[in-house]
């Protein structure tokens, strides 16, 4: 028999404020006035007729997926009530009526949230989202929860023949499921709503106010809850991005908060999230900068219309900061569309060695789970757009670096963090989807290919990225970088594939930055000079919330070309102690590169440049010996070379030799999708190419050193 639960409501009540609202009463006095005397003398039938209850079934929601329905009403007598206010031609009093009735069935939703998370409890599953009929979906849920909950029988509640609801004061509602019992996401969100005119819609402000329970360390309630999944640092509160501050109630300072924020912070409420335990349920504002860091990526590239009589393929790309994902038609080999989001694994820390070090303490099962979740949501965001390509797809292939390959796979990392590195797998095999990506939407015995990898820092990200480019072809002296937090190099000669990788650290993507983010709107991407003041821009022209990866660059090269920044990387008074200004927030908080930031950019600049320097040692080259500089990724989109040269990152005789290759990575996993022997060059690629090791070589410690200054 189905387990459906039939939830009644208790001493449920009509909300003065959003009746008056929902009744479209003005805010000014007279009007506030008049509505609330009505809103007494009405309050006394509302609830007299006021039924309130509900049916909650778990049921598959049509794609494979299982998710928790509920039907909740308030009843038919509601509407009789109202009908009769307006058959005596009382219409203010109808209207207000039907606005306290709507007032009383949300107010009954929010009541049911203890009982949903007990249902969750028994099922061992969390709640990811909320969806309503009419809000965010079509009006088919309602058809669907009215099934799976048997509302005919159990509440009494029907369809009408246009799929509304009968009676008229119910409501359908599918709450999407987490196999995470701590994240319980199951309020409306005002954001994902259509309804711009609503009465109730709470509009986004400079500030968001969120209450924290006592006993649960700040960072993880707020994960839980959507609200911050970055923590560069891996939440040792080193890198100050979890900023919140204490609105109402007292949290102790830690040790880490008094060491970043100044006396007047501390005293203002200002907390490190990482590190605060409240004793007492607390209320928390978080900057509206620290959400920009969250957003997700937007989608990427033009968009095609996919062949129903094609077959198709998803190439992955897993980066330490942002997945993409691309819909291959592989009968022409065309990528159809792609899409990209940030990898919540950032909440673990900003780099491969973070998460090497979480998942060897244990959180690999966690880091898994993140990933997957987010892939899991990007298919579903492809399929919501090309239904007809779904049922077409029958393969996949994955690219990343040799970290992020293991923590997809559930592999065990302990090998990878220590000399000698030793992974489980380098990859270049095929998988099955259950076995990469988990069962989901009827996926799960199709083949997955894991691109291979060269060496545990040298990732099958790169084997895509040599293919792509064609650095097999012998007729040009090329050299391929990877900015990322790896700061991986190939370069290809007459002598063969030399590559090697150096712990750039997260520096240039702003992760390791006072005010770094990733690349989403609000983001500074470009800084010019006009003297000493600063001209920034931001992604989608959008009010400043961080700097990104190249405005970190151009920052800094201003700087530096202005003589603000000497040859040593000091920034001149009056700006050492309290960083340079770039732009202020919505929050009017200063956005500032700070002497700390400038030496997090020295150590990852001078590991780059160190780097390319020793493949050319090693080579027996010199810059002028290179015809060509590939840039890989989407960082080299925005690169200026001339400004990475300004503050010797590249070599200024490679700035007129340099292009943006793209994402190769994907490129090389769409690559394998249309033709599957391109897997076996990619193997044939990892056999030839050499490895130049950085820990022990004399000539880059050398280098390093030397290229540490401006």
């Amino acid at each position: 028999m189905k387990d459906i639960r039939i939830i009644a409501g208790r001493d449920i009540r009509p909300d003065a404020a959003a009746s008056l609202a929902l009744a479209g009463y003005g805010k000014d006095e007279a009007s506030q006035a008049q509505g609330k005397a009505l809103f007494a003398e009405l309050e006394r039938p509302v609830r007299q007729v006021v039924r309130p209850k509900a049916a909650l079934a778990f049921a598959d929601d049509g794609q494979g997926r299982m998710g928790l329905y509920a039907v909740l009403t308030i009843g038919a007598a509601v509407s009789r009530q109202s009908a009769m206010y307006v058959a005596r031609k009382e219409y203010s009093e109808a209207v207000l009526f039907s606005a306290m009735a709507d007032s009383c069935l949300f107010s009954f939703e929010r009541q049911l949230g203890e009982a949903i998370r007990g249902l969750c409890r028994e099922k061992g599953c969390g709640i990811a989202s909320r969806h309503e009929a009419g809000v965010d979906c079509g009006f088919s849920l309602q058809e669907q929860a009215v099934q799976a909950v048997e509302a005919g029988r159990t509440l009494g509640v029907t369809l009408t023949e246009h799929h509304m609801l009968q009676p008229e004061k119910s409501m359908a509602i599918l709450y999407e499921l987490t196999d995470d019992p701590d994240v319980f996401h199951i309020e409306h969100d005002c954001r994902r709503c259509g309804n711009a005119s609503c009465a109730l819609r709470k509009e986004e402000t400079q500030e968001e106010y969120i209450r924290c329970p006592k006993g649960m360390r700040i960072s993880r309630w707020l994960r839980q809850q959507g609200y911050m999944d970055s923590f560069p640092c891996g939440e040792t509160g080193r890198c100050g991005k979890c900023r919140v501050r204490v609105a109402e109630g007292t949290v102790a300072a830690s040790p880490e908060d008094r060491e970043l924020f100044t006396p007047a912070d501390l005293a203002a409420g200002w907390r490190l999230a990482c590190k605060a335990v409240p004793s007492e349920d607390v209320q928390i504002v978080i900057p509206k900068g620290n959400r920009g860091v969250l957003a997700v990526l937007g989608q990427d590239g033009d968009a095609h219309e996919a062949d129903a009589g094609h077959s198709y393929g998803l190439a992955v790309d897993i980066g330490t900061t942002t997945l993409a994902l691309s819909l291959v038609d592989t009968t022409t080999g065309r990528t159809v569309h792609t899409i990209t989001a940030a990898n919540s694994q950032r909440a673990f820390g900003a780099d491969v060695v973070s998460r090497i070090q979480a998942a060897k303490g244990g959180k690999g099962p966690q880091l898994r789970k993140a990933v997957c979740h987010d892939l899991q949501q990007m298919f579903h965001q492809m399929w919501d757009t090309y239904p007809q390509a779904k049922e077409r797809c029958l393969k996949a292939a994955v690219a990343g670096n040799t970290t992020m390959l293991h923590l997809l796979m559930g592999w065990d990392c302990g090998g990878l963090g220590s000399w000698p590195f030793y992974p489980v797998s380098l990859g270049g095999d095929w998988y099955l989807w259950k076995d990469v990506f988990g069962k989901s939407d009827g996926f799960s015995s199709q083949p997955v290919a894991l691109l291979p990898s060269i060496s545990t820092y040298v990732g099958a990200d790169i084997t895509a990225g040599i293919w792509a480019c064609g650095l097999m072809k012998p007729e040009e002296t090329t050299l391929l970088i990877d900015l990322g937090t790896n700061g991986e190099m190939v370069l290809r000669s007459e002598a063969g594939l030399l590559t090697t990788a150096t712990a750039a650290g997260p520096a240039l993507e702003g992760g390791s930055l006072q005010w770094g983010t990733a690349s989403v709107s609000g983001a500074i991407c470009a800084v010019t000079m006009n003297g000493v003041r600063p001209k920034v821009r931001t992604i989608d022209s959008a009010p400043p919330v961080g700097i990104c990866g190249t405005g970190v660059i151009e920052a800094l090269a201003g700087l530096v070309e202005t003589g603000l920044v000497d040859t040593t990387g000091k920034l001149k008074e009056p700006y050492f102690r309290r960083g340079f200004p770039l732009a202020t927030t919505l929050d009017c908080e200063q956005i500032v590169m700070t002497q700390k930031d400038i030496r997090e950019v020295q150590l990852a600049k001078s590991a780059i440049r160190a780097g390319i320097e020793t493949l050319l040692y090693e080579e027996r080259m010199t810059c002028e010996d290179i015809d060509r500089v590939y840039v890989a990724g989407g960082f080299g989109y925005y690169l200026q070379p001339a400004k990475a040269a300004a503050i010797g990152l590249l070599p200024p005789q490679l700035v007129y030799k340099t292009a943006a290759a793209g994402n190769t990575s994907l490129a090389g996993a769409a690559a394998v999708l249309a033709d599957e022997a391109v897997l076996d060059d990619m193997k044939n690629i990892c056999r030839h190419a050499d490895e130049v090791i950085l820990a022990n070589n004399d000539f880059f410690q050398s280098a390093y050193i030397e290229y540490m200054n401006f």
